[in-house]
């Protein structure tokens, strides 16, 4: 096989897609497939290029964020004013993009954009998400989005080949891309850089913060109350640089989900790449959520009724954490330490749809 080339288009919001799209491009190596890829994304553009090897990179904005309040809440004033413009930005976008250099096939994590503009070549098209834009905002209130930009999201997303969708993907999403919607196991690197940290007979708690840092100021409020918590050791980013004895540092340079395997317990923002690796590495969770955000609601719901994590509030775990934490160990802990041990998810996903890919494209 001659090598191929092909786009891969992020989002400019967080890290998890980045994480997921990685995973898929190992798994398309290790089938011994010769392909090239280049990276298309703006805000995150060094990240990206850091944790996908051999790539090429492209700085462009993709048309895909969204604005939060330092609570970590959605700005529907400020998503409102950002999406005003969608229509003409997404159809000039287009032009810019048909006048770039050819590529075989497009891999998207939920750039809307890539699918038309993969029909313009007459390439194949694949997206891969846990969710979807046009049900996020359709779920806040009000709406920030216009009707016609929600229509347009859904009409792009339509003219993909397949897009692959992971366990807890909204049953709205599933039903309504159900012509092209193909579920997958959780989407996971095959080999992962599991890293440890030094025992100390303490019980190993590890706090992650958002890629935005939304958290820091609460988890350093947190830190504060358990200071008097010697049973434990809490370990979280370098960037909390502080002295106390029950404290252990990550460094800000490495990425904190290497180290979940070597955990009893993992804290942090119901993200879906942070369950995701949690499960698969059987790390029991306690997730905190975040107000009117769908997709955080959504994740926790989901592992809350299949007993895998349970859920604490920002305020509760800013304000109560000394008190709250040594009772959850005594008791739910133990039932989410089964959960996870028994619990049958596949995590294959990535081999699964590199596997769909190569077939498609062969």
């Amino acid at each position: 096989m001659n090598t191929l080339h092909s786009k891969v288009f992020l989002s400019d919001e967080g890290y998890g897609h980045i994480v997921r799209q990685r995973a898929i491009i190992e798994a398309l190596r290790d089938l011994g497939a010769p392909i090239a890829f280049t990276v298309q994304t703006q805000h995150h553009l060094e990240a990206a290029s850091r944790l996908i090897e051999d790539v090429n990179a492209v700085n462009r904005y993709n048309n895909i964020t969204w604005h939060k309040l330092p609570s970590g809440s959605p700005d529907l004033a400020a998503i409102r004013m950002s999406y005003a413009g969608y229509l003409e930005r997404s159809a000039d976008w287009l032009k810019e993009e048909a006048a770039t250099p050819g590529y075989d096939f497009v891999l998207s994590d939920f750039v809307y954009e890539a699918f038309p503009a993969a029909v313009e070549r007459n390439i194949p098209a694949f997206g891969v998400a846990h969710f979807t834009w046009d049900w996020f905002f359709s779920k806040l209130y009000p709406p920030p989005l216009s009707t016609k930009v929600i229509y347009r999201f859904f009409e792009m997303a339509k003219m993909a080949d397949v897009l692959y969708f992971p366990p807890f993907t909204p049953e709205e999403i599933l039903h309504y891309y159900r012509d092209n919607a193909r579920q997958v196991p959780l989407i996971l690197r095959k080999e992962i850089n599991h890293k440890q940290v030094q025992r100390n007979g303490r019980f190993r708690v590890m706090i992650m913060d958002s890629g935005s840092g939304l958290l820091q100021p609460s988890i350093e409020k947190a830190l504060d109350s358990v200071r008097d918590l010697n049973d434990f050791q809490f370990y979280v980013s370098s960037k909390m640089q502080r002295d106390q004895e029950n404290i252990s540092f990550i460094d800000a340079n490495e990425l904190m989900v290497d180290y979940i395997g070597d955990m009893d317990l993992v804290i942090g923002r119901a993200g879906f790449n942070t369950i995701s690796e949690c499960i698969g590495l059987r790390t029991p969770m306690l997730l905190i959520g975040e107000a009117m955000n769908p997709e955080m609601s959504e994740n926790i719901l989901n592992l809350k009724k299949c007993g895998l994590g349970t859920f604490i509030s920002i305020e509760a775990f800013r304000e109560d954490l000394a008190r709250l934490l040594p009772q959850f160990i005594r008791n739910e802990y133990k039932t989410i330490v089964e959960n996870m041990r028994d619990h049958e998810m596949g995590v294959n996903g990535a081999e699964i749809i590199a596997q769909d890919i190569l077939n498609r494209i062969s």
